[in-house]
């Protein structure tokens, strides 16, 4: 009887033993997801504060950008006025002297009046740059001539043109119409590539090629820029939309400028609802394609070119370039790519 007793106290306290122990382990059990949970939980918050300090850092930089582009703007009148009145004063005297003083003086006027509209000019991109960095870059909309816009600008491009031995070329097609945009801007644009096209290219030709394009079933207008000049290697492609950057050094050295040229008609083109196509090769000339929509942009295409909406430095293929034209709703479509990289 004793050792049934004994046997049945024995088997009780192995029980409680084990009893305890499942409790204990069951209680280390529950606490490791309860230490992980806490690590877990200190990571997201140290995660979140990294977050917040990377925002608040962004936004900083960001707010600095748009000031320094809204200084740049707000700037147009002090700068523009006074070199304004250099080329009004110097035309004045130039006008004089050329009936009452020897050549060479009203030549030397000539000079300064020349020097002062192409300072004009390098401060006008760099104002219009900031503009449209900003959102303050307007567009004038209206019914636009095509072909008479295209003669427009062969009269006033010719001259430069043809500075270097060039052939100028000029090829309207008989459907060009109209289209809905800021003649302006396509104006600009088009002096902008026509100029870079006389400067890269000595005794050859420069052609500007305009059409009417169907690009699902939408109506598009092509614009084409195209040289037989020097082209570009791979290394000057992949710049050549930068903001202030140009070819090299040498580009600099030879023709000077502010590296905006290409920069703001890229810009311009994104304003007005479309892109810049290009197709080069080194030492066999380039061509810059304007393409537009005959329709007119959409009513926030300014916003789409304006500031960090655009990435000038996205990676390019080397033959032929496309960039994306923004789209609203998909209402304005992408235009086909042909990539022989």
């Amino acid at each position: 009887m004793a050792f049934l007793i004994g046997a049945l106290l024995a088997a009780i306290a192995m029980f409680v033993w084990h009893r305890r122990r499942t409790s204990a382990m069951r209680a280390q059990w529950l606490a490791e997801p309860s230490r992980a949970q806490q690590a877990l939980d200190a990571t997201v918050k140290q995660l979140a504060a990294a977050r917040d300090a990377a925002t608040e850092a962004r936004e900083k930089a960001e707010a600095a950008s748009k000031a320094k582009s809204m200084f740049l703007a707000n700037m147009s009148h002090e700068l523009r006025t006074p070199l304004n009145a250099i080329i009004g004063y110097s035309e004045m005297l130039q006008e004089d002297a050329a009936d009452i003083t020897p050549g060479e003086i009203a030549a030397d006027l000539k000079k300064v009046t020349g020097a002062g509209k192409h300072l004009l000019s390098l401060i006008n991109d760099v104002l219009d740059f900031s503009k449209i960095e900003a959102g303050r870059m307007e567009l004038v909309l209206e019914p636009v001539d095509v072909a008479a816009l295209t003669r427009d600008v062969e009269g006033t491009a010719s001259p430069v043109v043809k500075k270097q031995g060039n052939q100028f070329v000029v090829e309207i097609a008989g459907d060009a119409g109209t289209m809905h945009a800021d003649a302006a801007k396509i104006r600009q644009v088009l002096l902008n590539l026509l100029s870079n096209a006389g400067k890269f290219t000595t005794n050859g030709t420069v052609t500007l090629r305009v059409s009417r394009t169907d690009r699902e079933g939408e109506d598009w207008i092509a614009l084409a820029v195209e040289d037989t000049g020097v082209g570009m290697s791979r290394e000057q492609f992949g710049r050549l939309f930068q903001a202030f950057a140009q070819a090299d050094a040498t580009t600099h050295r030879e023709h000077g400028g502010t590296g905006l040229g290409l920069a703001l008609c890229r810009r311009f083109c994104l304003m007005m609802g479309g892109d810049i196509e290009v197709e080069s090769k080194a030492g066999s000339g380039s061509v810059f394609t304007v393409m537009l929509p005959a329709r007119g942009p959409e009513s926030d295409s300014i916003d789409a070119a304006a500031g960090d909406e655009v990435d000038d430095a996205q990676p390019i293929s080397f033959h032929t370039r496309m960039f994306q034209i923004p789209t609203v709703n998909g209402m304005v479509p992408r235009p086909s790519t042909d990539s022989n990289a």
